[in-house]
């Protein structure tokens, strides 16, 4: 192997210097500092068969290993791109994967190259590193043509200084700078902004002075044509004791179990405080009790996706401080419950604490799969990704077992519905053809099985399936085989395998479903709370629903919930959507970026109104109640998105618009007054 230094190929002709030393992390290396414009920077740093590529084996490596450190004041989201073939300019890559990073301390960042067989939509955190996300088809390596990295749309100019950049057999060993980032209260310590809280004594007195108000509050809804559920008085139709869908000839309409009208303002994520995890951050973080300390209900360890995390919750310990053991939740649930009153929220959304959903007597929905032992229906052998056999009985009986998480909340009024699940992995990929996978994946599944048995049935002789397809084939058996991209092949292969696809999906959520109403006919079933729709083959199953869910992160949701309730003739929810800003507290966005918070008001305004003058709307869910952690949640998300700050203060700018929103919802959507036009100012979206 050659030792030496290679320069890689840059953009607009730059140069940097990167080790090609594939099999040791004792690297040569030069600092380098590159200036970013704000559309960003792309760097080639691998390009097959080219003078600075060639001593490079990509069988040989399992890791590209970055050190690097982000110059600015707030978050950075990087990408890796692979191509299979030299990228034209402004094409996507064929497979790429994102990550971001904080601002101001130096990391290395390992990227596993094995997670380009894509069999994991979200990797594993590694050492200081913030939120990855894996997008594509999978890729092998030798089908990769090149490797790009480069730095996202920016809110500005920005900056980057790389120490080492090479490949490696092994992922390095990480140590983390000690720099404190984090303050006792949870804000991040870097950056000041107008409503930040000066020390414990200072939160302390606020929270007592929130208190008060909770305890005088008259728990009301501030309008008078809203009735006890925040359904509206002013239209009423069929009185059945249970949340039910309609349709006046003219629009879709939730019911309220008294017969009135009902729109969902829902808020995700009503939870005390938000977590950070700690194991993989502790040395930015300035305080970490003991665990047998007074902040004990703010410790937690446990394990996610199966990996071990330890965790601190700030909100939560800031509650203790000033409430005592015995009383914070307590506190905490009537100060909420007057916020959401105020507010105008109607809807309990989803991953809301239980304990508050009894406490509260308010609407709610239900992620089911949360509810249920095992989550969401799955067998032993995945498809792709989170897909399971779906024609295994393995998938019937999980099934059944799923649906009896309904049996604690299938006589409760104040339940809406549930969402079967949220944001399948196995559809965030565009184009996906699920039954391709299937013969990709050298596991024999049932489901293969049933394709082979079908094509048997179909064709015949393999000899016709051969002409068919384009192969060649001995016998139907060797499609237990892994072939790869079997939907290239031939017209007729895409038809067969999308069919076959179709059918996959609809047993997907409709043997479940089916499980569902067995138990419980009086609630709404709300779909999977798809986070977009990849390809029209996710709409299929969804006369099980009774309503179509999407979480949508646009600046309207109108057009496509117009979209989807005009092809299925179904109303739909909004599970998902959120704006953020960087004047205040965190470094990054979240998925919709905003200039300030005034915007942000603006933003919710524009959007929850606009997409009320759909007949299909329903409602939409703001995700969330708290703003995420600085340091970053169990995956690494860190974004300004809260309504409450971590101290448990509001937002008012964005509260003060959501009062305007909430007060004419009804109105705007029957058509007697009009939905807000005025935009917000976008700006690049800090997200990962």
């Amino acid at each position: 192997m050659n030792q030496s230094e290679k320069r890689y190929e840059l953009v607009k002709g730059e140069e940097i210097v990167v080790s090609t030393d594939m099999y040791s992390n004792d690297v040569i290396s030069n600092e380098v500092l590159l200036n970013c414009p704000a559309e960003g920077l792309d760097l080639c740093i691998y390009k097959k068969n080219s003078e600075f590529s060639k001593d490079m084996n990509l069988d040989q490596v399992n890791y590209l290993v970055m050190e690097t450190k982000v110059n600015e004041e707030n978050s950075m989201c990087f990408q890796i791109n692979f191509y299979r073939s030299t990228p034209e300019k402004g094409k996507e890559a064929d497979f790429r994967m994102i990550f971001g990073l904080l601002p101001n301390v130096f990391l290395t960042v390992p990227i596993d190259l094995n997670l380009i067989d894509s069999q994991q939509i979200f990797p594993k955190r590694t050492m200081g590193r913030l939120k990855m996300t894996v997008f594509g088809k999978p890729i092998r390596k030798e089908e990769i043509e090149e490797i790009h990295v480069t730095t996202m749309p920016y809110i500005k100019d920005h900056s980057i200084t790389i120490r080492k950049l090479y490949l490696a057999e092994a992922a390095p060993k990480i140590t983390l700078e000690n720099v404190k980032l984090m303050d006792e209260l949870g804000q991040w310590i870097p950056k000041t902004w107008d409503t930040k809280v000066n020390g414990r004594l200072n939160l302390n007195s606020f929270l007592h002075k929130l208190l008060e108000k909770a305890n005088s509050f008259d728990f009301k809804y501030p309008y008078a044509n809203w009735d006890e559920y925040g359904g509206w008085t002013e239209r009423q139709f069929t009185k059945t004791g249970w949340f039910h869908t309609e349709f006046d000839g003219e629009r879709w309409w939730l019911v309220d179990p008294i017969g009135n009208v009902f729109l969902s303002t829902g808020i995700d994520c009503l939870v005390p405080g938000t977590d950070t995890r700690i194991d993989i951050i502790r040395p930015w973080c300035s305080f970490l009790p003991e665990t047998d300390s007074e902040f004990f209900d703010a410790i937690e360890s446990k394990e996610r996706f199966d990996e071990p995390m330890d965790f601190y919750n700030y909100g939560i310990s800031n509650l203790i401080a000033a409430y005592g053991n015995e009383t914070w939740w307590e506190n905490w649930a009537k100060i909420l419950k007057m916020y959401l009153y105020q507010w105008g929220i109607n809807t309990i959304g989803n991953w809301s604490d239980i304990r508050f959903i009894k406490y509260a007597k308010m609407p709610y929905v239900l992620p089911l799969d949360v509810y249920s032992t095992n989550g969401y229906p799955t067998t032993n052998h995945k498809i792709f990704r989170d897909f399971p056999d779906v024609f295994a009985k393995e998938y019937k009986d999980a099934a059944m077992d799923y649906a009896k998480a309904l049996l604690e909340f299938k006589d409760d009024p104040f339940l809406i519905g549930y969402f079967m699940r949220n944001e399948p992995a196995w559809a965030f990929v565009y184009d996906l053809n699920i039954a391709e996978e299937m013969l990709a994946n050298p596991v024999i599944t049932e489901s293969k099985k049933e394709f082979v048995r079908r094509m048997e049935v179909k064709y015949k002789s393999v000899d016709t399936m051969n002409t068919a397809w384009k192969l060649e084939l001995i016998s139907f058996e060797e499609l237990y085989k892994s072939i790869y991209h079997s939907s290239n092949l031939s017209e007729q292969a895409k038809k067969d395998l999308e069919e076959f696809s179709r059918e996959m999906i609809t047993l997907y959520v409709e043997i479940p479903a089916k499980a569902c109403k067995e138990i419980d006919k009086k609630h709404l079933n709300m779909g999977m709370r798809y986070a977009y729709i990849t390809d029209t083959s996710l709409l299929c199953g969804y006369e099980n629903f009774d309503v179509f869910s999407i979480n949508s992160y646009h600046i309207s949701p109108f057009a496509e919930v117009e979209k989807i309730g005009t092809l299925l003739n179904m109303p739909v929810v909004v599970g998902e959507f959120h704006h953020g800003a960087l004047d205040k507290g965190l470094t990054a966005h979240g998925i919709k970026g905003v200039l300030n918070q005034e915007e942000r008001g603006k933003a919710y305004r524009y959007y929850v109104e606009q997409g009320a003058l759909s007949k299909f709307f329903l409602g939409a869910h703001y995700f969330q109640l708290n703003d995420q952690s600085c340091l970053g949640r169990f995956d690494g998300e860190n974004y300004q998105i809260g309504i409450l700050d971590i101290c448990m203060q509001e937002y008012s700018e964005m509260v003060e618009a959501m009062k305007k929103c909430h007060s004419q919802i009804y109105q705007v959507a029957y058509g007697s007054k009009m939905a807000s036009d005025t935009l917000p100012e976008y700006v690049p979206p800090i997200h990962y």
